[in-house]
């Protein structure tokens, strides 16, 4: 079972570290919704009083590979994909318009998940940051 396994609310604690090493700790929610071969996840997080938003829509290929789109007013048109693992999810994505890509892991067991990831502009890291995730 993997973190788009099954509808579910997830509450968020996140760690943000920007190239420097200044660390930004934010709390948020994950909300899952799916439908067939169609999953929603609506996603926010307060960090450093602003809240970041990101909608996705994804789409399941087969039962190892979804694609997705991403709507995040911060940063714009995000578009990826997820490749699956047992309880694993290796996503990588890119930023339209933009020389802006990334990747982020995360990791399920039970109620509890673990992300990993990290943005770049070109080659350059703006960020990375480390999640847990507890199922409400």
């Amino acid at each position: 079972m993997h973190f788009l396994s099954n509808t579910a609310l997830w509450e968020s604690l996140s760690e943000f570290v920007t190239p420097d090493g200044k660390i930004s700790n934010a709390t948020g929610e994950s909300e899952i919704i799916i439908n067939g071969d169609k999953i929603e996840i609506k996603s926010w997080a307060m960090l450093n009083d602003s809240k970041i938003t990101n909608f996705y829509s994804i789409t399941k290929i087969t039962e190892t590979k979804y694609t997705f789109i991403s709507e995040n007013p911060n940063l714009g048109i995000q578009k990826g994909i997820f490749s699956i693992e047992r309880n694993t999810i290796f996503s990588k994505f890119r930023i339209e318009n933009s020389d802006m890509n990334g990747f982020e892991v995360i990791t399920r067991d039970n109620d509890l998940c673990k992300a990993y990831g990290a943005l770049y502009n070109g080659d350059e890291l703006v960020n990375s940051w480390q999640a847990t995730l507890k199922r409400k």
